[in-house]
C-alpha cells in the first residue's frame, strides 16, 4: 500500500507526465527529410499523395502514348521520305523516255520528209563530194 501511495503523490505524477509530453518516434519521421520519406515509402500513405494518384497515372499514361506517337511519327516521316526519293527517280526516268521518244519522232518525220522529196539519210557521217 505505501508503495501505491507513493506513486499517487504529486511529485510522482509530473515524472510520468513528462514521457507523454516527448515527441513521438513517429511525429519526428514524419518531420524528416522528404527524401527519406519517398525512398522509405511513407510519403503514399499521405491523404493528399493518395488523393493525386489516379491524376500520376493519367499523365504516366499519356507521357507513354506521347513518346510511342513520336516513334510512329518517326517512321512515317522516313518512309514519306523514301517515297519522295522514289518519286523522284520515277520523275527522272520518265523525263529521259519522254526525250528519247521525241528525238525518235523527229528523226522518223526527217526522214519521211527526206524520202518523200527524193533525198535519202545517209548512213555514215558527212563527205565532201
Amino acid at each position: 500500500m505505501e508503495e501505491q501511495e507513493r506513486q499517487a503523490t504529486p511529485g510522482n505524477m509530473e515524472q510520468t507526465a513528462e514521457p507523454a509530453q516527448e515527441p513521438t518516434p513517429k511525429k519526428k519521421a514524419k518531420k524528416g527529410h522528404l527524401m527519406g520519406r519517398i525512398l522509405g515509402g511513407e510519403i503514399l500513405q499521405s491523404k493528399k499523395v493518395q488523393k493525386q494518384l489516379p491524376l500520376v497515372l493519367l499523365l504516366c499514361i499519356f507521357g507513354l502514348l506521347l513518346v510511342r506517337n513520336r516513334y510512329q511519327v518517326e517512321d512515317l516521316t522516313k518512309a514519306k521520305i523514301a517515297s519522295q526519293e522514289r518519286i523522284n527517280a520515277l520523275r527522272e526516268s520518265s523525263i529521259e523516255q519522254q526525250k528519247r521518244y521525241q528525238e525518235s519522232i523527229k528523226i522518223s518525220e526527217i526522214a519521211e520528209r527526206l524520202d518523200s522529196t527524193g533525198v535519202g539519210i545517209t548512213a555514215g557521217p558527212p563527205f565532201e563530194i
